[in-house]
């Protein structure tokens, strides 16, 4: 019998749409055993389909990336995967934690013992899930995908180390591949485009807008005079009377890329030329290359990434050693003087230019 959603309460509201995605993700479950079947029996013989992917593809009209996709995973699960494929049965993973398990596990470092194997995919488990874990909440696929970097952990942190650069390195090179970006003139004054980078630079292009997004930076349009424009609206120059209001942060995004961009160097790409981060990494992974280094906005970069940084970035490199001591804090430049920096904090709270009203903390860090 259906109900209307407007009867529900807002309980149980919340308990149907629970008790939906548990069922999406048993319906999800359900349909990759029947294909990993159908596999199995070669079904796609008696009806004379090329292969199963094929005969997926007829019953489902899924591209055929999508249908081989699924049926990879698929046979992943019925094969070596026990505890991902139970868990998923039952409604309690959903199909993007399924794929970020499986993938993971299946770039196990060599030496790694079968039941080895299965004790970190049940570890990985009980975390995409929360039940049995220590915190006992669920992980979505996108903080999943940074523990399994580290599932094995438990059984070697060598063997971990390895697992997190293995992963690491071949996101990278995935990322590299599939890095693209389009420009089109729209041909009333404006530009738009579309881009796919990888998650380095990604967080690299997200610290140098959110410097120039912060609540204290409000001339962020080019040519705004001081904290207003000249139509008196925070931060921003707007000729046209329809369009006065406080701009939302999308609008604030694309201001302060435009800012970005009025701001490129102009005698050349030098070595410096980058937005400072701090990356944190080991002494052994620096000098090996083997392992992962972590940035300051939480997210974490292969070794190798690291190393090739430091050469030509505006990077802090903190080197600690293995009981997480400071080895060596470094600068990004070889002149700066931090005490200078901190009696110009003193004096100015921002900018010393009286027009500009961007906070001290966000302004360029020069000898």
């Amino acid at each position: 019998m259906s109900v209307p959603a407007g009867a529900l309460s807002s309980h149980e509201l919340g308990e149907a749409i629970a008790d939906l995605s548990a069922l999406e993700s048993q319906v999800a479950a359900w349909r990759l055993a029947l294909a990993a079947e159908a596999d199995v029996r070669r079904v796609a013989e008696e009806t004379a389909d090329t292969d199963t992917t094929a005969w997926l593809m007829r019953l489902t009209a899924d591209p055929r990336e999508v249908a081989s996709g699924g049926l990879w995973l698929a046979r992943r699960l019925q094969e070596t995967y026990p505890a991902t494929r139970e868990a998923f049965a039952a409604g309690l993973l959903r199909v993007e934690q399924v794929r970020v398990i499986v993938k993971a596990a299946e770039r196990a470092p060599d030496g790694v013992t079968s039941e080895q194997l299965q004790a970190a995919e049940a570890e990985l488990v009980a975390k995409a899930t929360g039940v049995g874990s220590r915190t006992g909440r669920a992980m979505n696929a996108k903080r999943l995908r940074v523990v399994a970097r580290r599932m094995f952990e438990t059984i070697s942190r060598e063997a971990a180390d390895r697992h997190e650069s293995d992963l690491l390195n071949a996101e990278a090179d995935r990322a590299e591949a599939e890095t693209w970006c389009t420009l089109h003139d729209n041909g009333d004054g404006t530009f738009a485009g579309r881009f796919v980078i990888p998650e380095l630079h990604g967080h690299l292009l997200k610290t140098a807008l959110d410097r120039l997004t912060a609540p204290r930076h409000l001339n962020t349009a080019p040519g705004a005079g001081g904290a207003e424009g000249a139509d008196g609206v925070e931060g921003r120059l707007v000729t046209d009377p329809t369009l006065v209001s406080a701009p939302n942060w999308s609008e604030r995004l694309g201001m302060a890329l435009v800012e970005l961009i009025e701001h490129l160097p102009t005698s050349g790409f030098g070595a410096h030329n980058t937005a400072g981060v701090l990356v944190t990494l080991g002494y052994d992974m620096l000098v090996s290359g083997i392992g992962a280094a972590g940035l300051d906005t939480g997210t974490r970069i292969s070794a190798r990434d690291a190393r090739r940084l430091a050469c030509n970035a505006a990077i802090i490199p903190a080197v600690l050693g293995g009981e997480s001591q400071p080895l060596d804090l470094g600068r990004t430049r070889r002149l700066h003087s931090a005490a200078q920096r901190k009696a110009l904090a003193g004096t100015h709270d921002s900018c010393a230019i009286s027009t500009c009203d961007r906070p001290f903390a966000c302004s360029p860090v020069v000898p």
